[in-house]
């Protein structure tokens, strides 16, 4: 469509995205989607829990699950959330789960699902080595076969307070309560029962805190697979019957009607998706916000988390009492400052404190706990990206001490072909479009520059003709890769920031597929692209979709009416410099109107993308230099900064203060988020 067309199309999409995520805001100010996720995995790992809990007083639970598990089984034999490809670690679980409860009933859908298991790949399909070790266990629970030894999971780490939470981070009240299970029935010599006795009460006190800190519900941060895995291990542990009791009860009461158990709400994860959208659209002022941010203010936690020692000041992803989540700090902060009242909010000063005080040692950050180790829960591109960009929105410059730790570390992190990793989303695109706006933003030296024109290539060559972006993955043999909107939106922002002009034809041709996917409700059908479990178990969000995509357009249509007065301006200043002396023009073309760096005659950029319009200065040195881009080919002007605007003009009601947000996790689980609860040792949103 042409130029003009594609610009009302955008107009339009921007603002019945807008009211649709409108349409999601609950009473109490959050915004909530998907009503109902039913989770194969999560409805396994309860009815698995229930039964070692509490198997008279949950018969009936049990046997509704049984029979929601059996009716949703797959053609293929496997299960998986809706939109999400079949997956070996919840087949895996499922079918433990019926051998355990109903042998005879479910024989034949117990035999698919171990056959359809092997054909994924078994356990070596698993990438988490924790989850391997859960369908290990699970299996002999049921009395399944299995490959491998169930390994040991020393309790005595668990003196070593320190050194156990860097090494577990939020799988630390997991771990305790599956390592008290294994030390009561797992035979030891005399020293190794003397270790145990020493290292049970720390075990039962670290599950108790995040107990009582919740109010004693019996749930865990409100997340079924969390609360289950939890419930098991103390029910075979024989320890704290009475947490035991509640936690069962918990698991009872969130059962649905079907006999499944959903993901988990995300509360929070979904407002700071939506909340970024409508701002970046011009809702700022929307008196409908105001009861979200008070919502956010609620949501922020006043007390540290002892056991994992963490301050007071964050925010997690769902409850009031939700445990901590660096991604949702950064953009609750993020979110917060840009509302009314933003700049004396003390709820973002207390979650920039926070993300201070957790800021790991290299510079990055890590999921909750600072310094966790490597993968799993430890430092994330992703994070630590979204992080530099809360700190940058709330004034802090390039040259800050965190910010400048956190790029250098950004920049060590890149992967050879120029991509980022994200924790909790499928792919390169996110954490690849989250590292290069803050690299645009905050980077200083030419080491830095370089590092953006990579991520800002790879991006480039992984778009697919038809204008989307991808996970990179094939949903079967022969299948091609199809784009999506999370994905499109993430690449579309990313590049944004790093300069490139809204009439590029990459950009419009990403904002055109955006506009074209949007349904006739106003939303976006989302892709299986948020992780529950790393690497192991994903689900597609309504929410995250919708607001990712809303709030890619809103920056596409403030970044157009940037350019136009930007060139307006530039447009009078050559008018006025052109007579000199004489105060007429001797020719009739301005000799320095063209760009000295790329532009041909014809005014189109070495990589065949039309200049925007003509310079006088030459190239900018702000964002990605010319040397980083000439490496690829890509436009031979690099980036543009992406710090402030010097005509502050955006569309309607979005702030004019200079610094561009990042403030939504786009920013997902998240995300699920159990988030990353799930195991000893490993999981996810």
């Amino acid at each position: 469509m042409p130029a003009s067309a594609l610009t009302e199309s955008v107009g339009t999409a921007v603002t019945t995205g807008a009211e649709a995520l409108l349409a999601h805001r609950r009473d109490d100010g959050a915004f909530v989607f998907g009503a109902h996720q039913a989770s194969p995995l999560n409805t396994a790992g309860a009815l698995t829990a229930l039964h070692f809990a509490d198997p008279e007083g949950s018969a009936e639970t049990i046997e509704r699950g049984v029979t929601w598990l059996c009716e949703n089984q797959r053609d293929d034999g496997g299960w998986a959330m809706r939109s999400v490809p079949t997956e070996p670690l919840t087949t895996a679980l499922a079918a433990a789960a019926l051998h355990l409860l109903a042998p005879r009933r479910a024989a034949s859908a117990v035999r698919a699902a171990r056959a359809r298991f092997e054909e994924l790949g078994g356990s070596a399909a698993v990438p988490e080595a924790a989850m391997t070790a859960l369908i290990r266990q699970f299996h002999t629970f049921a009395g399944l076969p299995h490959e491998g030894a169930q390994r040991r999971l020393p309790l005595e780490l668990l003196l070593f307070p320190g050194l156990s939470r860097r090494l577990l981070s939020l799988r630390l009240p997991i771990y305790a309560s599956q390592a008290l299970a294994q030390s009561a029935h797992r035979r030891r010599g005399p020293a190794g029962r003397a270790l145990d006795r020493l290292a049970r009460p720390r075990a039962l006190a670290i599950v108790r805190d995040a107990y009582e800190r919740e109010g004693a519900t019996g749930g865990f941060s409100t997340d079924p697979w969390l609360t289950g895995l939890i419930c098991l291990g103390l029910a075979r542990s024989g320890q704290a019957p009475d947490l035991v009791s509640t936690a069962a009860r918990w698991l009872r009461s969130a059962a649905g009607p079907d006999g499944s158990w959903d993901l988990m709400p995300l509360d929070v994860t979904w407002t700071n998706f939506a909340t970024a959208a409508l701002i970046e659209a011009g809702h700022a002022d929307d008196p409908q916000l105001i009861g979200t941010r008070e919502m956010l203010h609620r949501h922020q936690q006043p007390e540290p988390f002892d056991a994992l020692g963490c301050p007071a000041g964050y925010w997690g992803f769902s409850s009031p009492r939700s445990w901590p989540m660096a991604l949702e700090t950064a953009e609750s902060s993020a979110i917060l400052l840009r509302l009314p009242g933003g700049a004396d909010d003390r709820h973002v000063r207390a979650g920039l404190a926070w993300l201070t005080a957790t800021q790991d040692a290299a510079g990055s950050w890590s999921l909750a706990v600072r310094n966790s180790k490597p993968g799993g829960f430890g430092p994330c591109p992703q994070m630590t990206a979204k992080v530099v960009g809360a700190l940058l929105d709330s004034g802090a410059g390039a040259d800050d001490p965190r910010v400048v730790r956190a790029v250098r570390w950004l920049t060590g992190r890149q992967r050879p072909d120029g991509s980022y990793e994200a924790m909790w989303y499928r792919g390169g695109t996110p954490g690849t479009a989250a590292a290069l706006e803050a690299l645009s933003r905050a980077g200083r030296t030419e080491e830095h520059h370089r590092a953006a024109a990579r991520a800002r290539d790879w991006l480039l060559r992984t778009r697919h003709p038809d204008g989307s972006w991808s996970t990179g993955e094939r949903t079967g043999p022969g299948t091609t890769r199809r784009g999506t909107v999370e994905e499109t939106a993430w690449a579309l922002r990313g590049l944004l920031a790093a300069g490139l002009s809204p009439t590029d034809p990459v950009l419009a041709a990403a904002a055109r597929w955006l506009v074209d996917a949007q349904r006739a409700d106003g939303g976006w059908t989302p892709a299986p692209v948020n992780e529950y479990i790393r690497g192991c178990a994903r689900y597609a969000d309504d929410g995250i979709a919708a607001g990712l995509a809303v709030r890619a357009l809103a920056h596409y249509r403030s970044a157009e009416v940037a350019e136009v007065v930007e060139a307006t301006r530039e447009s009078g200043s050559r008018r006025e410099t052109g007579v000199r002396e004489t105060g007429v023009r001797e020719t009739g073309t301005d000799e320095t109107g063209r760009r000295e760096t790329g532009v041909d005659e014809s005014g189109t950029h070495e990589s065949g993308t039309r200049e925007s319009g003509p310079r006088e200065t030459g190239p900018r040195e702000t964002g990605i230099r010319e040397a980083g881009a000439r490496e690829t080919g890509a436009r031979a002007s690099g980036t543009r900064e992406a710090g402030p605007r010097e005509t502050g003009a955006r569309e309607a009601g979005t702030r004019s203060s200079g610094t561009r947000e990042t403030g939504s996790r786009e920013t997902g689980t998240r995300a699920s988020a159990t988030r990353g609860t799930g195991t000893d040792e490993g999981d996810r949103r």
